[in-house]
């Protein structure tokens, strides 16, 4: 089962890190990955997120078929590019769980998996007014040039998922 949009985004964005770190060879063994780490998907639904990814099978030097995934594909899992704001909407609104300025720095929180999709996108749309950003699993630390502009960013976030969801 698929999930919420949100829930989908979060956990193909996981795909991909998994795939660009390890060296995994089938579905059923990053099925297995995933359902260690919590999340319960079916062989269908897994097929569907490697597909939308762009994953496919290289060889790796030790003669193995492996998973891989492109590099623009690892920032970027599938959300359609029409237009750079409906799309950085999209994404927040499915992935933003939590926003708030502390001194000049933006502290956003995702779902698991997500926090570097979700910068990539925000590092991506230069009128934001973002520095930098980094990335763990579930949390991006936004550097910006003053507490003004930390506070609006946060602010500006949360309008944009309000704004999606209200759609």
């Amino acid at each position: 089962m698929s999930g919420s949009p949100r829930t989908a985004t979060a956990r193909r964005a996981r795909i991909c890190t998994l795939i660009a770190t390890r060296s995994i060879s089938s579905q059923e063994e990053l099925g297995a990955i995933l359902a260690d780490e919590g999340i319960s998907v079916t062989q269908a639904t897994l097929s569907r997120d490697l597909l939308a990814i762009g994953a496919h099978k290289s060889v790796a030097g030790d003669g193995r078929a492996v998973y891989e995934v492109d590099e623009a594909a690892a920032s970027d899992t599938s959300i359609p590019q029409s237009s750079a704001d409906s799309t950085l909407i999209r994404v927040i609104a499915e992935l933003l769980v939590r926003a708030e300025a502390a001194g000049t720095i933006a502290v956003v929180h995702t779902p698991p998996g997500a926090a570097q999709f979700l910068a990539g996108h925000l590092d991506r749309h230069p009128d934001l007014g973002i520095i930098g950003c980094v990335a763990g699993d579930d949390t991006i630390i936004i550097a910006m040039r003053s507490e003004t502009e930390a506070q609006q960013l946060c602010t500006s976030l949360l309008r944009m998922a309000e704004q999606r969801s209200t759609s």
